[in-house]
């Protein structure tokens, strides 16, 4: 898969290492972890001085499916939104084309961008979705 940086799709966050590999493992370089659910001050920091150096153009939180994360993902967008970043959050919800079936939504046994397949990740980025 072809390597486009973070200046086409933008920073994709997620909230662990494993989501991380399994990203990159998909041909995703643009990926980094909040290392939870949780934004701090100093991450917002470090986003800002990354964004002053390479311009990335949007933000996508896809961080876990289960409560803590999309209540973290509600609250990071909020407050990235503040400083003047675009920020998308992932739709967890979404119905999607999988492999050619009918449009349908994600397996309940998906909590995590490290559960999905190197497939699906690779058809969220695709879509432009991540």
């Amino acid at each position: 898969m072809e390597n486009i940086g973070a200046n086409v799709f933008g920073l994709v966050l997620v909230e662990g290492f494993f989501d991380v590999a399994k990203l990159v493992e998909a041909g995703c370089r643009n990926v980094g972890a909040l290392m939870g659910s949780h934004i701090a001050a100093e991450q917002i920091d470090r986003l800002e001085w990354m964004r002053s150096r390479i311009g990335f153009s949007r933000m996508v939180l896809f961080l876990d499916r289960d409560q803590a994360g999309r209540e973290g993902a509600r609250k990071a967008a909020h407050q990235l939104r503040g400083h003047n970043f675009e920020v998308c959050v992932f739709d967890w919800d979404l119905s999607i084309f999988w492999n050619d079936h009918s449009p349908g939504p994600l397996p309940n046994s998906i909590k995590d961008p490290a559960d999905m397949s190197v497939a699906q990740l690779c058809s969220l980025r695709t879509r432009g979705l991540i």
